[in-house]
């Protein structure tokens, strides 16, 4: 997670010599500008920082504009799927096997969203602006684009539904313990106390970072079960077949077998480090009080809404491929009814 001052570690360029702002993409915000960094490859990374944090330092170009010059943006994709998450949850891996398709835009956590949503909640044509200038097409081969948003937007749904009212929202999850146990290894930002201004959970005993976690998780449990209508919920334990089985179909992306090939490939590495072979995690070795009595209920839930959404899907199926069957035994006995027609009537 890189700070302002890093994101804008660039040579500046002026506004008005660019002719257009192709390869350039918004990163942050100054008051009322907006701060571009000019990046021609791919966003391939495991996160949009990551790309960043890539580029030779001769690379590095930023530029400042104001808002009206999103108006001057080449037609771009909208988003094909906002993909939430409670973090350590697997939702990295699903984003850095959709960048191994060339027809997939993915961006993984831009910053510029956690900005905006920071300082204008309530100007979701703004925040439609700024997304959308991130899903600029590189070749006519891109016709889908993903954003993997960090943990803590799943509070902010409502606001990017506003902007994206029919683009579909993904929930990935997993076990609370597990979770835990990956922040006890490595605590992301969001599990630190006053990181990540947003989240405010209730007074804790001082020193108590697991019952930290436990709220933090529960508040992103608790806000995808507000608003579990408008998502597909995903467990971890999923991935990644779900995501060439179910996910890509919904989209209409049908991946060849040498595509198919190099996602199940990438999925035997580590996540956020390629050079890293896939290992299970060991089982969790604590928990937290909190973390039963509060989080696993609302985890249950979510499996229960998760399970109950998959066996509709196959009553719907069923009943699909039921019809289907119906109306070709009807084909048939139209098409025998006509041929005993023909040959009573030569």
């Amino acid at each position: 997670m890189l700070n302002d001052q890093q994101l804008l570690r660039g040579r500046p360029v002026a506004a008005d010599t660019l002719a257009s702002l192709r390869n350039w993409f918004p990163v942050t915000l100054q008051g009322r500008e907006i701060v571009w960094r000019h990046v021609p490859e791919r966003f391939t990374a495991s996160f949009f920082a990551d790309t960043l944090l890539q580029q030779e330092p001769a690379q590095r170009y930023i530029c400042r504009t104001g808002f009206d010059w999103l108006t001057r943006l080449e037609p771009a994709l909208t988003p094909s799927a906002f993909i939430f998450h409670s973090s350590r949850c697997g939702s990295t891996l699903l984003a850095q096997l959709l960048a191994t398709l060339p027809c997939c835009i993915v961006m993984s956590e831009p910053p510029i969203v956690d900005a905006f949503l920071r300082r204008h909640q309530a100007e979701s044509a703004g925040l439609r602006q700024l997304i959308q200038a991130l899903g600029q097409r590189r070749s006519a081969e891109e016709s889908h684009f993903f954003i993997k948003l960090d943990s803590w937007h799943i509070q902010s749904l409502p606001i990017l539904r506003a902007a994206f009212p029919h683009t579909p929202c993904w929930f990935l999850y997993r076990e609370p313990e597990a979770i835990l146990a990956s922040h006890q290894r490595r605590r992301g930002p969001q599990m630190v106390p006053g990181m990540i201004a947003s989240l405010t959970p209730e007074t804790l005993a001082a020193g108590d970072l697991d019952g930290y976690c436990a709220k933090v998780l529960a508040g992103f449990f608790e806000a995808a079960l507000a608003n579990v209508e408008h998502l597909q919920l995903i467990n971890y334990r999923q991935l990644p077949d779900i995501l060439w089985q179910d996910l890509l179909p919904r989209q209409g992306l049908d991946c060849t077998s040498e595509q198919l090939e190099r996602m199940r490939q990438r999925a035997g590495f580590h996540a956020k480090d390629q050079s890293i072979s896939f290992s299970v995690d060991a089982p969790p070795t604590s928990s937290h009080a909190m973390l039963q009595e509060r989080v696993a209920p609302l985890y249950a839930r979510l499996e229960q809404r998760r399970c109950y959404a998959l066996g509709q899907s196959a009553i719907n199926k069923t009943h699909d491929d039921s019809t289907k069957k119906q109306n070709a035994d009807d084909t048939d006995d139209y098409t025998r009814r006509a041929q005993v027609i023909n040959a009573d009537n030569p």
